[in-house]
């Protein structure tokens, strides 16, 4: 490994800012879809916020909205948006896991948008995580995940389809990112890569950041065994955010609609 280069399991800090200058406020489509499931009587909570494009998003039309993302420097950008709009919604940010989040509240909505759930790779793990949300929902509850769906995963990999670069720029500051396949595992439907992001300042090299990207690509039914032996109920699978409804047709998301009996 090159001296001088960060290796991170999680979102680091030139990740961050990567994403932060990529991707600085949702589609507005994506965010309508997930607004439509939410009333301002509502506790509402989004776990693996990120930089916090949604969670702010909803803080500034005024609904009470709490977040947690295991990524300090992820995280450390959402609380200063949130304290740039001097709500008075008393939000709970929280750098942890699902495991660690601390709440007395009960949450009327739960949405993890953008496939970040994916990123979750460990079956147990996944399961696990489920019954955390389960407990942190409220009786009626509902609560959306958007997940990675490829029904021809290898068939991709091997054409090159997951390489990906690009560059994004603001102002006098430059990201390079580049992503390289390192495995493909069949049985979990798990891609392991490496990300790594350079950064230029007035077109001079300054540092680089390397991690580690894995994410799962389910099957189309696979997410149903994995909220087996809980409360929770499928309502409705949709492929985009017009709500258009799954009836095995071919997709690269699917977005579950749960509800807690």
């Amino acid at each position: 490994m090159k001296k001088g280069i960060k290796t991170e399991s999680y979102y680091g800090n030139l990740c961050s800012l990567f994403y932060d200058i990529d991707k600085p406020l949702p589609n507005q489509e994506e965010l309508d879809f997930y607004l439509s499931f939410a009333n301002k009587n509502m506790n509402i909570l989004e776990p693996m916020c990120g930089s916090g494009r949604f969670l702010v998003s909803f803080a500034e039309k005024g609904f009470r909205i709490d977040g947690f993302d295991i990524s300090k420097e992820m995280l450390e950008k959402c609380v200063a948006k949130i304290n740039k709009l001097n709500a008075k919604n008393n939000n709970i940010l929280q750098c942890c896991g699902f495991k660690e989040f601390s709440s007395d509240k009960e949450y009327g909505f739960v949405f993890i948008p953008s496939g970040s759930f994916s990123l979750i790779i460990n079956r147990d793990e996944i399961i696990e995580n489920i019954k955390i949300l389960e407990r942190l929902t409220k009786q009626t509850g509902k609560i959306l995940i958007e997940l990675e769906i490829n029904e021809n995963i290898e068939k991709d990999i091997v054409s090159g389809n997951y390489s990906e670069k690009k560059v994004v720029k603001k102002n006098d500051i430059e990201i390079a990112f580049s992503q390289k396949i390192t495995k493909l595992d069949k049985a979990e439907n798990v891609i392991y890569s490496i990300c790594k992001y350079e950064l230029f300042e007035n077109e001079k090299y300054v540092k680089e950041e390397e991690e580690n990207f894995n994410i799962k690509y389910y099957q189309p039914i696979e997410f149903e065994n994995y909220i087996k032996g809980t409360s929770l109920k499928i309502k409705n699978k949709y492929i985009n955010y017009n709500k258009e409804k799954y009836v095995n047709k071919k997709t690269d998301k699917i977005i579950y609609e749960l509800f807690k009996e």
